[in-house]
């Protein structure tokens, strides 16, 4: 059924369509949830689904595995025969690289809304903090780098529980100080990167010792000494159509989620060695005991 080293995972599929769309369960067999996610939503294209993307997904046991479900072997998964269908609202979509668990927490998944927020000001550190769906995500954070007159450093956060290695590190690269740089990198190496969801990704620069993220919960933060770098992230957001909100939620708050990376994407070993030949340097690695996360 699988190989000894993959885990089942349950994957609940939203496929999308004009009028009426859909929730569909896919199971299948693999390494890691992120390559579970990509087989399933690989077989549902071929299989003639629309618009499909993971809604929820867990890892499960495979005496799980109800007795109706269909196997198809050429595709590696396995599917619920039935369907539930809704008619089409405007919802969320969540970036690759984060998606909601099974499991469900304080808030519902309705509540997330692309927008930003304002946090309140402490120690002197002005923040800007925006959710934005998958498909704008990325062109948004390279729209707001052009409102960093001086960029000075690009770097690269390896999350403290990916893989359980318990420590978080900082790779720093000083050559990419363009945007220009910046977005054609990201660019070339998509899959480690902004469809990584163990990994963040920070744009350093002046004024106000500004920083500018995507974060592993693919949220876009400002963190700035400056209210006038603050004030012209917001005033961005805005001429690209996002509204600050009332309420805010994001997957990071009040939502059990899960941490992915795509099939094609390096291990954090395979990714450590890339980023050497990429000519970024170890600046800061830190132990995170798991209940400090």
């Amino acid at each position: 059924m699988s190989e000894p080293d993959e885990d089942l995972f349950r994957v609940m599929i939203e496929s999308i369509e004009p009028e009426r769309s859909f929730f569909q369960v896919f199971w299948s067999s693999a390494t890691h949830i992120g390559a579970a996610i990509d087989t399933i939503v690989s077989a549902c294209v071929r299989m003639g689904i629309s618009n499909p993307s993971a809604r929820e997904a867990d890892c499960v046991a495979f005496d799980s595995l109800p007795e109706n479900a269909v196997h198809d072997k050429r595709l590696n998964i396995w599917y619920g025969p039935g369907r539930s269908y809704f008619l089409t609202e405007k919802a969320f979509i969540a970036p690759a690289g984060i998606v909601e668990s099974i499991q469900k927490g304080e808030d519902d998944y309705e509540l997330i809304r692309e927008g930003f927020r304002l946090p309140e000001i402490e120690e002197g550190i002005y923040e800007v903090e925006a959710t934005i769906e998958r498909d704008k995500l990325f062109d948004t954070f390279v729209e707001l780098m052009k409102h960093l007159p001086a960029i000075r450093v690009f770097w690269i956060k390896l999350a403290a529980d990916w893989e359980d290695q318990n420590r978080q590190e900082f790779w720093t690269n000083e050559n990419l100080n363009t945007v220009e740089s910046m977005a054609s990198f990201l660019t070339a190496h998509w899959d480690d990167t902004v469809a990584n969801g163990h990994v963040a990704l920070t744009a350093y620069g002046e004024p106000g010792q500004t920083n500018l993220t995507i974060d592993t919960h693919k949220t876009i933060k400002v963190l700035t000494k400056s209210a006038t770098i603050q004030q012209e992230m917001a005033s961005a957001l805005k001429s690209l159509g996002f509204e600050e909100l009332p309420e805010f939620h994001s997957l990071e708050y009040c939502f059990y989620h899960w941490h992915y990376r795509p099939t094609r994407s390096k291990s954090r070993a395979g990714l450590v060695a890339a980023m050497k030949k990429w000519g970024f340097s170890l600046w800061k690695d830190e132990i995170v005991e798991p209940e400090d996360r």
